[in-house]
């Protein structure tokens, strides 16, 4: 495995890694929209719920972090900068927690979804193709098609 930080070498990329890379952009330029939006809302009286205004603005400043964490990482993700990697893996847990006391506070459905998005985005760069790229556990040149003599 090879230090924190550093970028794969010449190997190409698994098609997982790079459809986890667009989903972070996807995924964090939508939830950051969102939670602009929604702390505006909040701070217009009577557009939102008074009863649910603390917990929405709970699980928006939740969402707001997430979503910066995955549009910056993205790139390291694309590069397969381990890194990147791992602070993938830390929003997805906050993710997956904002995403809890979503569904058991507010919108029980959004906040399914966002736990399901969490899961889609993290869990494939650590197991499988995604993980064995990170991982090292491919040759960063292309092999030769000759055989070795003996």
């Amino acid at each position: 495995m090879s230090a924190p930080g550093v970028e794969r070498g010449n190997a190409e990329r698994p098609g997982v890694v790079t459809a986890v890379a667009i989903l972070c952009w996807l995924v964090g330029t939508v939830e950051l929209i969102l939670s602009v939006l929604l702390i505006v809302l909040a701070a217009i009286r009577g557009i939102l719920p008074a009863s649910e205004t603390g917990d929405i603005l709970v699980s928006t400043i939740g969402y707001l972090i997430v979503a910066v964490a995955y549009i910056a990482v993205g790139f390291g993700v694309f590069r397969g900068v381990d890194l990147a990697r791992v602070i993938v893996l830390l929003a997805s847990v906050v993710h997956l927690g904002v995403g809890l006391y979503t569904a058991l506070t507010t919108q029980p459905v959004a906040g399914i979804l966002s736990m399901g998005l969490a899961v889609a985005i993290a869990l494939p760069l650590w197991v499988g193709r995604g993980a064995a790229w990170f991982g090292g556990d491919r040759p960063t040149t292309p092999p030769s098609s000759g055989a070795a003599s003996s």
